[in-house]
């Protein structure tokens, strides 16, 4: 047997695990021990690194979108997901005390702060899922508000801003790989291009380097690297295959949230 030429669902799904896990440690861990950029803080450029990962995650969403036996379930999947993650985001945040700064009590940001693509995943497959259906010319006035509904509330989501458009370019161009990637790369040149404007215009007191590495969402354009040698197939198919990423995300933050939350009280 010749082994299969490119890269699989399962694999991508790991390299992208793994960057994922060291850019939230960076996230959650740097600051509260160095200060962003205190000296011997970790590499200010980590975040570079790791920016593909969110755009990869939407991408193979994309692709199950296309692939699944049960569109329902599987935004069921992610829908229960994210509440499920929001729920631990809440019960953590509220058993170490987490205030608003300027009222001293809780508020819904401050119970709520934290990582959840869960919910920004599950926004955006009702998004493609009206956008197909208005394809198909199946149920457009329901469709045509949903899409925008669903558009509005993920500008609100973790990372929705920057995904939006991103989804809109992959399910766009789902049958060439050449302009999804193109249009990813135009749209990190816009981002990159909001950002040294910013940086030029608000003079925000460090260098050129540590506002890049900072606003970082350029930075996204390295998911075309791996998204070219994606090859369509799901490699290895099991129940932990299927699942680990819906456990891995929100254990490892949880254990990341509490570590922060007993460094900053240790170091108060």
């Amino acid at each position: 047997m010749t082994s299969e030429k490119g890269i699989d669902s399962f694999r991508l799904k790991l390299i992208a695990l793994v960057f994922m896990v060291i850019d939230h440690i960076y996230t959650y861990l740097n600051s509260p021990l160095h200060g962003y950029q205190a000296e011997g803080a970790w590499p200010q450029w980590i975040p570079l690194l790791t920016r593909f990962v969110s755009p990869l995650f939407l991408y193979l969403m994309i692709e199950g979108f296309y692939h699944t036996r049960s569109r329902r379930k599987y935004l069921g999947r992610l829908f229960t997901a994210g509440l499920i993650m929001m729920g631990g985001n809440i019960l953590i945040n509220y058993l170490f005390g987490s205030v608003d700064h300027a009222t001293g009590n809780y508020s819904f940001h401050s119970l709520t702060q934290g990582h959840d693509i869960f919910l920004t995943l599950a926004a955006m497959f009702v998004l493609i899922w009206c956008l197909d259906n208005l394809k198909q010319h199946k149920y457009k006035g329901a469709s045509i508000f949903i899409a925008v509904f669903t558009a509005l509330v993920s500008l609100i989501l973790e990372g929705g801003f920057y995904m939006l458009p991103v989804t809109f370019i992959i399910w766009f161009f789902h049958n060439s790989k050449p302009l999804q990637c193109t249009g990813i790369c135009i749209w990190s040149l816009i981002l990159l291009a909001h950002t040294l404007i910013s940086y030029l215009t608000n003079n925000p007191g460090c260098s050129l380097y540590s506002y890049l590495c900072f606003d970082n969402e350029w930075a996204m354009f390295p998911v075309i690297f791996l998204i070219f040698p994606y090859n369509g197939k799901r490699g290895r198919n099991t129940a932990f295959t299927k699942y680990m990423f819906y456990v891995i995300y929100p254990v490892h933050l949880w254990i990341l949230m509490i570590l922060r939350y007993i460094i900053e009280a240790k170091l108060s």
